[in-house]
């Protein structure tokens, strides 16, 4: 399937108000929250990791860190807390959201316990610190340690204890610190966790990469911070003059999830450099780290050839009935062909488990973090592959969190109310194995505030990644055993955007060069009062107008190079036409 025939009836750039929050749909406030909230929070290095099953059948991690610094709470030289997820056996569970951290990682970790889930000392942010620097990832834009505490401070009132010395020897002056220099990207046009490589060309970057580190924006906070990658199975290639990797996706002992915006390059050495050029992330598929491998994820038939859904009673007393549910589920498989059912029996269950039952509903009472709109646990099992280790789904469970006060009709929201549909359409896109993109109009953009809604999926961001994975399940090789995936019966379809296209419209209109560079020349039937729009990787309208002959030149020059929608707009139809700028 070409994303490229699908129709969309709006892409609306919504203002939304951003703020650094749990990685998956969560409130505005949600880490001012994690803050006030907390029983914990240290910083330290993570020495080692075992996975285990609890006693509710879900993976956990037990992680244990040596303790440098003490900002709440009693805690000694070592210390033991649990993150969500891992490997046992041969299963493995993604869930988002869930702090992810590997063996070395050195940071600030926020500590609380869920006594109603039964588990202690459970992370529910880790913010990445340079050891050596200072210098911090993923945080409101805040780049140094003290700025951070600062702001811990505002929340906590406490002060920091120092339990073992800090090293803040960072080399100012060491010899041959160049500063590196980055001459291009290429591709500037990307997807993430789909091993797309991408160059960066430049000097200064270093022989070896040693402790070499390339940062992305980050899509799990909209694009206010960066997250690094160091040394790693994403790196094909390190020189003084060119990187070349796969952009990340990573979900699991890991959580870099590359974004739209701009990338910066940090020697051996601790220089860096930012590029002024932005790198347009299409979408992101969840990939993995594991056995020090980059493994990709696949979807199959686990039930008559896809996933069937059983809706809560929570959930059904909440909505009425499934209707508004199952209209949600058909969006997605009506659009990118996943196989997402809705099953017709209801079921009580209210908590997520390995147990063969992929439940969407409605979470007990106090069961999920007040900043959090909702929680999404894949269950995977892994096989060997040419490509590598494989990990399929084979279940998943979405839960809605029941103390938000939800709007759950089609019609706007309230401004005082969070629309479930948008809260549905993201969980189910963590569903489909996609991670956050930084599109503030598509459903996986990492956040919700009150009042707003984004119902319409995005053709190039979610609709284009959710093809992607469809396609490479239904032709997948190798399925450990598993049935493949079976595309869902698009010609069922009530919400399929593949239904409102006007073929014969699309088949009329001329558009060239693309790639173009600073000019459109555009041919057409039109009519009065028809309209043109171009729209960039982040939904925004940058160029629009009317129409004035049958040929026109349109002129490109203020459009930075990356991927554009071209939008025609007429009284009895609309068709889409992807461009992009070299």
């Amino acid at each position: 399937m070409n994303p490229l025939k699908y129709l969309f009836a709006v892409l609306f750039f919504l203002q939304l108000g951003v703020d650094v929050g749990a990685q998956c749909l969560s409130i505005p406030s949600a880490y001012n929250q994690q803050l006030s909230f907390c029983d914990k929070i240290i910083e330290g290095k993570i020495v080692s990791q075992t996975s285990y099953v609890g006693q509710d059948g879900n993976i956990y991690t037990s992680n244990s860190v040596e303790v440098y610094r003490v900002l709440k709470g009693n805690v000694g030289f070592d210390f033991d807390f649990t993150t969500e997820g891992g490997v046992y056996g041969d299963k493995m569970q993604l869930v988002t959201p869930s702090v992810q951290v590997s063996i070395g990682d050195y940071g600030l970790l926020v500590i609380k316990d869920e006594l109603a889930r039964g588990v202690n000392n459970l992370a529910s942010t880790f913010i990445p610190i340079n050891e050596v620097n200072g210098s911090v990832l993923g945080f409101r834009g805040l780049e140094s340690r003290e700025e951070v505490y600062d702001e811990i401070a505002r929340f906590t009132g406490s002060t920091t204890v120092e339990v073992r010395r800090i090293s803040l020897d960072y080399p100012e002056n060491q010899p041959n610190r160049q500063t590196p220099v980055i001459d291009a990207v290429s591709p500037l046009v990307v997807t993430a966790g789909t091993k797309t490589i991408i160059t960066i060309t430049g000097q200064g970057f270093g022989a070896e990469q040693g402790d070499g580190k390339v940062f992305f924006s980050n899509a799990d906070d909209g694009g206010q911070s960066f997250v690094a990658l160091q040394e790693g199975p994403h790196f094909v290639s390190w020189s003084d003059t060119e990187i070349q990797m796969y952009v990340p996706s990573s979900t699991l002992f890991n959580s870099t999830v590359a974004g739209t915006g701009h990338i910066k390059v940090e020697s051996n050495s601790g220089a860096q450099v930012e590029c002024p050029q932005q790198l347009t992330v299409r979408y992101a598929k969840s990939e993995v780290i594991y056995s020090e491998m980059l493994n990709q994820t696949m979807l199959i038939g686990s039930q008559n050839g896809g996933y069937e859904f059983s809706i809560n009673q929570n959930l059904i007393s909440l909505l009425g009935g499934p209707q508004l549910a199952e209209r949600s589920v058909e969006k997605w498989a009506c659009n990118t062909g996943i196989n997402f059912k809705v099953g017709s029996s209801f079921t009580p269950i209210t908590v997520a488990a390995h147990d063969q039952i992929n439940v969407l509903g409605l979470s007990a009472p106090n069961q999920l973090p007040s900043y959090l709109l909702g929680r999404t646990v894949t269950t995977l099992s892994s096989c060997g592959s040419v490509n590598g280790l494989q990990w399929n789904m084979v279940e998943v469970d979405i839960l809605l969190n029941s103390d938000i006060d939800w709007w759950v009709s089609e019609s706007q929201p309230m401004n005082n109310r969070f629309d479930l549909v948008t809260s549905l359409l993201h969980e189910l896109g963590h569903a489909h194995l996609l991670q956050h993109n930084n599109n503030q109009s598509s459903p996986m953009y990492f956040q919700l505030t009150e009042g707003a809604m984004r119902r319409e999926l995005s053709p190039l961001n979610d609709i284009g990644g959710g093809d992607f994975i469809v396609d490479e399940s239904v032709n997948a090789v190798f399925t450990c055993s598993d049935e493949n995936h079976v595309a869902y019966d698009f010609n069922t379809c009530n919400l399929s955007l593949i239904n409102s296209i006007e073929d014969e419209v699309a088949e009329s209109i001329t558009i060239y060069p693309n790639p173009f560079q600073n000019e459109l020349n555009i041919w057409g039937d039109w009519k009065e009062g028809d309209s043109f729009q171009i729209i960039d990787g982040l939904g925004r309208t940058v160029l629009n107008g009317a129409f004035q002959s049958h040929a026109q030149i349109i002129s490109t020059e203020s459009l930075i190079p990356g991927l554009y929608l071209f939008e025609i707009l007429s009284e009895s139809s609309r068709s889409v036409h992807q461009l992009i700028k070299n």
